[in-house]
């Protein structure tokens, strides 16, 4: 899981996959790697069915955790089910309140649900957070396409 997390610091995925994948192979009910693995093939693959097993999975062991709820908010809102997402980031959130991806991809959310005011809120609230996060780009271009 370690050098999982090493490899997806450094952007080497496919080899952060690897290992996330083997550290479930060991013991296929380690929240943290399901959630790491859910994560990656929510955003970066099509393999969506299989990143929600494995949110769903790391939601029921740890439901109390704001990175698992983030990461199955990001499966539901790559399925569409943006509903279902904005309860998730909305949860952790309550939790983790300064966290700018969070805040990032709540406002992504709201901005598909049509909920304009809201995502422009979120979004610049992550911009307020950091100017260093994944996502940070796109929340500058989504606030100018909201303006």
């Amino acid at each position: 899981m370690m050098i999982g997390t090493i490899y997806d610091s450094e952007k080497e995925y496919e080899k952060a996959v690897y290992h996330y994948r083997q550290a479930l192979n060991i013991d296929p009910d380690y929240a943290p790697a399901a959630n790491n693995l859910a994560y990656h093939l929510a955003v970066r693959t099509d393999d969506i069915e299989k990143a929600l097993e494995l949110a769903r999975s790391a939601k029921e062991k740890f439901p109390e955790d704001p990175a698992i709820a983030d990461t199955l908010g990001v499966v539901y809102y790559q399925k569409g089910l943006y509903g279902n997402a904005e309860t998730e980031f909305t949860d952790a959130l309550k939790k983790l309140p300064n966290n700018a991806i969070i805040h990032f991809h709540l406002g992504r959310n709201y901005e598909k649900k049509g909920e304009l005011q809201l995502a422009k809120k979120s979004l610049n609230r992550a911009l307020e957070l950091s100017n260093n996060f994944e996502g940070y780009e796109e929340a500058k271009l989504l606030i100018k396409a909201l303006n």
